[in-house]
């Protein structure tokens, strides 16, 4: 019981940056029209929100580890509530970004102080099965928020999908209030005070090799599925709604895979080996979609498959293993590894965009695998711990 009540209210949170990241997939048109805006600046929205995400994350993180999870979760919830609010009565373009900007720099309080409560209230042996539920939460999000979205925009306009999403941002703060205790504060020695920043937390042993696999990994997947729709759509000539079917297929394992965390790290023998296994299958499933063009249909369903399945449960590994490494830490280093997370999707979306063009999907997988294979370098050798965080004392990930 004890366990649900701080997993679920973390997952709710979880949801709400998925959902608030996406759902703008399948309203910027009509957005576009209501601002009298041209879809190729409609998309800044989307930057807006992104951007306080990636550079403001580290910050936040640093905090909440000096002054406690609730008191920034609280009112960052609180203002990601009133951001969204007013987006839904924005009446020009420009303070339509403005609120995206406050509403993503909300967010990015939100996701690692999330995840940091995880490691600081949920015991060692049952913390990968926790990150997977709470991601659980980001990954449905992510599924369903478009189809949400489109639906409400469809029946009653755009501006109630995000007074929804605003007033579920409410229910989460209230949720979290009664639900989720303050971890009890410790007295930390001066090397955990200096690494509760940024640079002091890239300095704690395996965490600069962690924060990098997010970016390189993680980061990378993301930003490749950008082109995944259009691989299946012109190598397999399917219809539309046919490469829409396959994949939500990929989002349905990758919940599969979150709630499987457990299993596969008890599996594994190790949070790091199952990290490790994670990294090499998604390196295969992306490396056979995208690098061999004339693969079968069976086969290429076969890659996304396996990507969504192991990264399903990789991506939540990941982030164990980082509380893990963290200590009481867990603020910055969470904090800085979403940073990265965020700077990897924004660099391989770049990259994709320019690659995709000229040499095709065997240009971009030659990125990402690249990419994932460097990941997996600095995976390989586990470090040596000397200060822990309560319950991993003497325990190498």
């Amino acid at each position: 019981m004890a366990y649900a009540k701080t997993v679920f209210p973390l997952a709710l949170i979880m949801f709400l940056i998925g959902a608030d990241e996406y759902i703008l997939a399948s309203i910027l048109a009509p957005m576009g029209e209501t601002f009298d805006v041209a879809p190729a600046r409609i998309t800044l929205l989307v930057t807006a929100y992104a951007l306080p995400c990636a550079l403001l994350a580290p910050l936040f993180g640093a905090v909440s580890d000096r002054w406690g999870r609730r008191r920034v979760l609280l009112p960052s919830l609180a203002v990601f509530a009133l951001g969204t609010y007013a987006g839904a009565f924005a009446t020009t373009f420009s303070f339509a970004l403005i609120c995206r900007f406050v509403a993503g720099a909300a967010a990015a309080a939100l996701s690692p102080s999330a995840f940091a409560l995880v490691g600081d209230l949920i015991p060692l042996e049952r913390r990968p099965a926790a990150m997977g539920h709470t991601m659980l939460g980001l990954t449905v999000g992510l599924i369903a928020s478009p189809a949400l979205g489109g639906w409400i925009t469809e029946e009653f306009g755009w501006r109630w999908a995000f007074a929804l999403l605003a007033t579920c941002a409410l229910g989460a703060m209230v949720v979290v209030a009664i639900g989720v205790p303050q971890p009890p504060p410790r007295a930390h020695p001066r090397t955990q005070a200096e690494a509760r920043t940024f640079l002091g937390a890239v300095r704690l042993p395996g965490v600069a090799g962690g924060v990098a696999a997010q970016g390189l990994w993680i980061g990378v997947t993301i930003g490749v599925m950008s082109i995944v729709g259009e691989i299946f759509r012109t190598r397999y000539r399917l219809s539309i709604a046919e490469t829409g079917m396959w994949l939500a297929s990929f989002g349905v394992l990758t919940v599969v895979g979150n709630l499987a965390v457990a299993r596969a790290v008890a599996w594994a023998g190790s949070t790091r080996r199952a990290v490790l296994v994670a990294i090499v299958a998604t390196c295969l499933g992306i490396g056979g979609l995208t690098l061999a063009p004339s693969l079968p249909f069976a086969a290429a369903l076969g890659s996304l498959w396996l990507w969504a399945v192991f990264a399903g449960f990789g991506g939540p590994a990941l982030q164990a293993l980082l509380a893990d490494l963290a200590g009481e830490s867990r603020g910055a280093v969470l904090s800085t590894s979403a940073s990265a997370m965020h700077f990897g999707v924004v660099a391989m979306t770049f990259a994709t965009a320019w690659t995709f063009p000229h040499f095709g999907s065997v240009g971009v997988g030659v990125i990402a695998c690249t990419a994932t294979a460097v990941s997996f370098l600095f995976q390989m050798r586990p470090p040596v711990v000397a200060t822990r965080g309560a319950g991993s004392a003497g325990r190498n990930p």
